[in-house]
């Protein structure tokens, strides 16, 4: 299931892991950055383009996979992959800027959206981690 267009209403009162707003983020990244793989250069589509695209699917795989994940060990374990992934897509993207299979304006918009949803993912992480039970401590 896609997520939504932002602004949007849905009707039922279910909601799916498609309707965090990390994923509506995350998959608007992709549909801007599928747009720039149009353009990029023959020589580098299937190779940086392609691993640029490869990175931003597995990190919406495994954003969506911690989202329906209970275990919040798991969750947290996952979800800092997620934030791994995310950071070298971060890397990548920049590659393509500077080896001019991007523009500067297209680099600065994609980067853009991906600090965003860096912003949203630590801050999951964040609260995930403090929601934790804390281990009983002897002598309390």
């Amino acid at each position: 299931m896609l997520p939504p267009p932002h602004g949007s209403k849905r009707t039922t009162s279910s909601h799916s892991p498609s309707d965090i707003p990390i994923v509506h983020a995350l998959y608007d990244a992709y549909a801007y950055w599928n747009g720039l793989l149009e353009k990029y250069p023959k020589s580098q589509r299937h190779t940086l383009g392609d691993i640029c695209s490869r990175y931003l699917l597995t990190t919406l795989e495994l954003i969506l996979e911690g989202a329906t994940n209970a275990n919040s060990n798991e969750k947290i374990i996952g979800l800092r992959k997620a934030s791994v992934k995310l950071d070298i897509l971060k890397l990548l993207v920049r590659l393509s800027k500077d080896c001019h299979c991007i523009s500067n304006a297209s680099y600065l918009q994609m980067e853009s959206r991906l600090q965003d949803v860096g912003r949203m993912l630590g801050g999951w992480i964040h609260s995930l981690r403090q929601m934790r039970p804390r281990p009983y401590e002897a002598g309390s």
